[in-house]
This record gives C-alpha cells, sequence and structure tokens, in this order.
C-alpha cells in the first residue's frame, strides 16, 4: 500500500464494539494480501480486541475528565469542592459545634456579708478549654466577667455561728466553639523569594487560622481574595465603663495578608507576590479613602471610593527570611456535637484578677480551683456529610446572590456559608412574615446534636448568624429568627410478597430502601409523598402489591425522645391524598429509622 495515501478515519466510534468493527474494515480493507485470518481463535483476533480495549477505555477517561471539568456534569466530591471553591462557597471539611457554656465560681463575701467581695471577682480568659464526657475539646470565644451585674449570684455558705454569708456562688455565660488550639513554625529562613508562596501548615482536620506572626513582630490577617487590602481590627474601646461595650472595630490596611484553604491533602496558606518594601499598612486615612467631586455649582460632596482601596498590584508580602508562628484550631475528636450537660471538666482555666498581687494568695487559689463548668443545652453544628449534589446547589446559589441577599435563595445561600466557627446551621427557610403589617421576614433554622438528630438551633449561633447576615441584607429588610418546629414521624406498611420469594429477606429489602430514601434530613417546608413510598415498595423485588402506607406522628411519655410539637397529620393531607403538606416552619424527621420504619408482608 502506498505510504502517501490518505486512509480515511472514524473518530466517531468510541465504545469497543465499534472500534474493533473499524479495526475489522479497515485491515480487510487495506491489508487484504497480508492479513486474511479474521476467525476468533486467531491471533489477529486478540490484537484486535486488544487495540479495541485500549480505545474504549481512553474514550471514558476523556468523556469523564471532561464531565469533571464543570460544576453539573461532575460526579466525584474533590472536583465538586474545587469547583464550589472557585465560585465562592466556602465548603467545610471538618465540623465545628459551637454553644454556650455555663460557668460557676466560688468567692468570699464582703466584710458585711451581703454581697461578693468585689476584688475577688475574676475574667476568665478567652482561649479557655473544657471537654465532654468523650474528651472532645471545646474553646471559650470571649472573656466571662464575673463582676457584671447580670450575672446570678445566691449564698452557698453560712457562718454557723454569726449566721452571715461566707461565700457566693456566681454564674456566667460565654460561648464556646468546638476546637483546641496548637501552634506550628513554618522556617522560611533559608528560602528564597517566592510570588504567591503557598504554604501547608497541616492535614484537612483544621478548622480555623487564629495568627500567623512572623519572627519580627509582624502580624499576617486573613482574608477573603488577596486583592482585599482593608480588614476590620479590634481595638480596646478606653471609654468602656461607660458605653458598656467592650471593643471597637476599625478599619486596618495591610499588606501582610493570606488566603486559608484547604482540601483533601491538607490545609494551606497562600500569600501575594509584593516584598517587604512596599509594606503601606497602617489605618485608613479617610482623606485618602474618599471622591473628590469637583465641577459643581454646589457644595461638594464625599462619599468613599473603592477603588482606592485597591491601590496595590502587588497583592500583598509574600514571606521570606523569616520563621512564621502559625496558631490554629483544630478538632481532637470526630464526633463535635455534645448533648446537654456533657461538657463538666475545665481542661484548662486562664484567669485575671484586677490587682491580684494586693490579694490574698490562697483566696485567690481557692477562687480558680472552685471553678466548675457544664453546658445547659446541646452544643450544635452542622454535618459536613454533604451530598454532591447538595453542594452544587449551595454554590450556585451563593454565587448567584453576588454577596447581597435580595431573594429567597441569596439568604439560604448565604446562611449556609457563614463560617463554621461560628456554628452551624443544618436546614433554613425564609419566608414573608404573615403576622407583620411591614416587610418582615421570618427565618427559620435547625440544627444537629451529636447523633445527627435535628434540635434547635443554639441562641449563640443564631445571634452570629444574625450578625453575619446583616452586612448582606438590603437596607430595608427586617428579619426575625425562629427555631423550626420538628416532627417526628413513622412510616408503616404492608405489602403482599410473591410466594415464590422468601418473606422476610424482601421485607427488609423493603425497609432498607425506605431508610436509603430518606437518608438525607428534609428540608425546612418539604413535604412527605405518599406515592414516592408507594413507588418505593412496588419496585422491591418479590413485592407484589401495596395494601397500604401509614404516617403517624411519633411522641413518647415524657417528650424527651421525641418533639412534643403538637401536630396532626390529617390536617396537612392533600386532598387527593398523595402527600403530607409541610407548614413553611415546620420540618419532618425520621429520628430513629431502625425503630420508626416497620413494615408487614403477606
Amino acid at each position: 500500500m502506498p505510504k502517501n495515501k490518505n486512509i480515511p478515519i472514524k473518530y466517531t466510534s468510541r465504545e469497543f464494539e465499534s472500534i474493533k468493527k473499524d479495526i475489522i474494515e479497515h485491515a480487510k480493507r487495506y491489508y487484504p494480501d497480508i492479513y486474511n485470518d479474521f476467525s476468533e481463535a486467531s491471533f489477529g483476533s486478540l490484537v484486535f480486541d486488544s487495540v479495541a480495549y485500549v480505545g474504549d477505555i481512553l474514550s471514558f477517561y476523556l468523556d469523564y475528565s471532561v464531565n469533571e471539568s464543570f460544576l453539573d456534569t461532575a460526579v466525584e466530591f474533590v472536583n465538586v469542592r474545587k469547583h464550589a471553591k472557585t465560585m465562592g462557597y466556602s465548603f467545610a471539611g471538618v465540623p465545628v459545634s459551637s454553644g454556650e457554656i455555663a460557668c460557676f465560681i466560688l468567692v468570699p463575701a464582703n466584710s458585711e456579708g451581703n454581697a461578693p467581695d468585689l476584688s475577688y471577682l475574676p475574667v476568665l480568659k478567652k482561649g479557655s478549654e473544657f471537654s465532654n464526657n468523650r474528651g472532645v475539646t471545646y474553646t471559650l470565644m470571649q472573656d466571662i466577667v464575673f463582676n457584671r451585674p447580670e450575672n446570678d449570684k445566691i449564698a452557698v455558705r453560712f457562718d454557723p455561728d454569726e449566721g452571715k454569708t461566707t461565700h457566693y456562688g456566681i454564674r456566667a455565660y460565654g460561648p464556646i466553639s468546638s476546637g483546641k488550639s496548637f501552634l506550628t513554625k513554618v522556617d522560611l529562613t533559608n528560602s528564597q523569594f517566592e510570588k504567591f508562596k503557598k504554604i501547608r501548615i497541616g492535614d484537612s482536620s483544621i478548622t480555623e487560622i487564629i495568627s500567623v506572626v512572623d519572627s519580627e513582630g509582624n502580624r499576617f490577617y486573613e482574608v477573603d481574595f488577596l486583592s482585599q487590602e482593608s480588614v476590620m481590627i479590634e481595638t480596646t474601646n478606653q471609654n468602656a465603663a461607660n458605653d458598656g461595650v467592650r471593643s471597637i472595630l476599625k478599619p486596618f490596611v495591610t499588606a501582610r495578608r493570606f488566603t486559608f484553604y484547604q482540601d483533601d491533602t491538607g490545609t494551606y496558606l497562600q500569600f501575594g507576590f509584593g516584598s517587604d518594601g512596599e509594606d503601606d499598612s497602617g489605618l485608613v486615612d479617610p482623606s485618602k479613602v474618599v471622591l473628590k467631586l469637583h465641577g459643581r455649582d454646589h457644595i461638594t460632596h464625599t462619599a468613599i471610593d473603592p477603588t482606592k482601596l485597591l491601590g496595590t498590584d502587588k497583592l500583598g508580602i509574600s514571606p521570606q527570611g523569616t520563621v512564621l508562628s502559625v496558631v490554629y484550631r483544630k478538632n481532637d475528636g470526630t464526633f463535635t456535637n455534645s448533648g446537654t450537660q456533657t461538657i463538666n471538666t475545665v481542661s484548662s482555666a486562664i484567669f485575671r484578677f484586677r490587682n491580684e498581687s494586693s490579694l490574698v494568695s490562697s483566696t485567690v487559689d481557692e477562687v480558680k480551683n472552685s471553678l466548675e463548668a457544664t453546658n445547659e443545652m446541646p452544643i450544635v453544628g452542622s454535618s459536613v456529610d454533604f451530598t454532591t449534589e447538595e453542594l452544587k446547589v449551595r454554590s450556585k446559589n451563593l454565587f448567584a446572590s453576588q454577596n447581597r441577599a435580595v431573594t429567597k435563595s441569596d439568604y439560604e445561600a448565604i446562611s449556609y456559608n457563614m463560617p463554621t466557627k461560628f456554628g452551624q446551621i443544618k436546614r433554613v427557610n425564609i419566608i414573608n412574615d404573615p403576622f407583620a403589617t411591614n416587610k418582615k421576614l421570618a427565618m427559620y433554622v435547625v440544627s444537629e446534636d451529636e447523633n445527627s438528630n435535628l434540635v434547635q438551633t443554639p441562641m449563640v449561633t443564631k445571634q452570629n448568624l444574625r450578625t453575619w447576615l446583616n452586612q448582606y441584607i438590603g437596607i430595608n429588610d427586617i428579619i426575625e429568627m425562629f427555631d423550626a418546629k420538628i416532627i417526628n414521624f413513622s412510616i408503616s406498611f404492608k405489602v403482599q410478597v410473591d410466594n415464590r420469594y422468601d418473606r422476610t429477606t424482601v421485607l427488609s429489602e423493603a425497609i432498607g430502601r425506605i431508610k436509603s430514601n430518606y437518608s438525607e434530613k428534609f428540608y425546612i417546608g418539604e413535604p412527605i409523598y405518599l406515592n414516592k413510598i408507594y413507588n418505593i415498595l412496588s419496585k422491591t423485588e418479590g413485592v407484589v402489591d401495596v395494601i397500604n402506607v401509614n404516617i403517624q406522628k411519633k411522641t413518647s411519655i415524657d417528650n424527651s425522645t421525641y418533639s412534643s410539637t403538637s401536630f396532626f397529620f390529617q390536617d396537612v393531607l392533600s386532598a387527593d391524598g398523595t402527600f403530607y403538606k409541610a407548614p413553611k416552619n415546620v420540618v419532618y424527621e425520621i429520628k430513629f429509622p431502625d425503630d420508626d420504619i416497620t413494615g408487614t408482608a403477606i
């Protein structure tokens, strides 16, 4: 055959059979004198099969790679996570639970015995640690000041001779979050200058970066994007005694900044590509960031010009020739949720007394040693066991919100994207408040406990969520936050089984299929579709007919196992009897699938 002959090749053949067929036709047409044994037992058949096999595999991986390049068609969770990151959705790879801790101390009374001695009322510092009965550590996120007037005070010890109070018990509350602080050092003394330096500081179980400081004492600040030059820093309020505000937020322009991100390979910090000589850090001078409007026949108006905050194209400083000290928080347990009154151990307490040197050291030690703590409410957070479809929906909704809350989807997407260190919610639903005369919005939220069961969201998490939303909501929007009502229910059914099948096996398979269908938690306002359950049962192998399906509300005598909310399923049954409606503030839950899903086979 001439070498310069143009041989037509079919590029549309992609699977094994079509590729093999094209190869055989090609051999018959262009090599009839060289090879003509096309039997299945020939060596040529092995060659044809091998080439077709390789071609099929290459076609598969080509299609697979292309599909994984787009969010809509990607199926691998790690790739969906990367696409979500590019759309601005920060996926929390590890769970973080938040709540409130109640701390109790014993302090001596004053000389009259009618009040606690104020000089022995300490401050329990942020960073103190507690642990639950499983050994999971929780860190105090704010100082607990025991001399505040709103703290509970009760006389607990008395002088048996004089009858005066000798000691008072003080109870105060503070927010806690799961995780323990760790310090790691990154030695860059011998490193060369590198643009957009990326540093791995640990595995993917790190939940938060607390601080990054170099050996010269310069601090690096975490930002959402490297182009963000200004951050809000906390400064001491000198007038705190008069106005009751401990700290003041001030804008701060810094060239030392980094972004924090995680994937399956670990946790990384990434810096910009500027040098140390380009550090323009300092407090924002309003005269440098306002835009002067000239050429007017009236008084000039000054407004903030956002472009003035992006005066550099270096995207921050890349550290070199130094040692970075990175303090981060990391969970020391797999399950970070904790039930009521399960956090009872004080692992590390950091106290500060006013003028401690003038106090009796033995009494100070007595106050410190008297510290006890417990959680009066569950410590809960959101599960990070997302499905790929749920992560796709959340990232798309957040991207569509464009960092402002206008629509219902915007509010929900921004709520789900709240950093895990402030607490997490499992489900959220927002509607127009039907009882409000103005355009008030009602937001219903629910969280998970340590057993992945739905519970009411802790107050501290709702407060953080309200603060988080304030930076995105419209000026005329008013949001009221409520707990969604949890309705626990059970499913029972009766099916007729083909006599050729074992009833026990068919019944077990039917129950397993329903469990699998309801393995993911309901959304707030999501109905229960009876026809879906009928469809699942009817498609179970061995089931001849589905006789009935019954939905009932689960209750317990002491209301401790199931939700105590009053609810009647017959009141929400649709007119055609195919589904049970869910009010906008109700979320359904099968709490114990092993007990709450039952069936009978006849």
